[in-house]
């Protein structure tokens, strides 16, 4: 089950890390986000957006500027257990030519989610970083608004 796991267990924003947030809510989000953007998604990429953070159940929630501060070689040594931890749990992979679009969602669920429940994390700590980027995918993507 991996409705038990927290996010921003790491946040140094205490309203960040006590916002109750968990893997369960964070992936339905996703999902709603992917199908509002993107109505026509195939099943199976579906299926990935509403269990992407589903071996966290089992390896834990690694904070994003944790991996981003990873060599790369670290990096692939992750992603290959992560496969096997997903591959074992029985969770679905993600499409190749939509993996772009659940990160997206992914990230903008974040921001989203730290607009919300801590306005004063955007200032620092990579979200205007986040910010710039998500709305340059917008962009890319032809969405416009997408809630930033």
């Amino acid at each position: 089950m991996t409705h038990d796991v927290n996010r921003w267990h790491s946040n140094p924003h205490s309203k960040l890390r006590n916002s109750g947030d968990t893997i369960w809510g964070h992936q339905w989000r996703v999902l709603d986000l992917l199908t509002t953007f993107w109505p026509d998604a195939p099943l199976t990429v579906l299926d990935y957006a509403v269990s992407h953070d589903g071996h966290e159940a089992q390896m834990g929630d690694i904070p994003s500027p944790e991996k981003a501060q990873w060599s790369a070689d670290l990096r692939r040594l992750y992603e290959a257990r992560e496969a096997e931890v997903r591959a074992r749990m029985g969770l679905p992979s993600c499409p190749p030519e939509w993996a772009a679009q659940v990160a997206f969602c992914d990230r903008l669920d974040a921001y989203r989610w730290a607009a919300k429940h801590c306005p004063e994390a955007l200032d620092s700590g990579g979200f205007p970083e986040l910010r710039e980027d998500l709305l340059r995918q917008a962009e890319g993507f032809g969405l416009g608004e997408v809630g930033l």
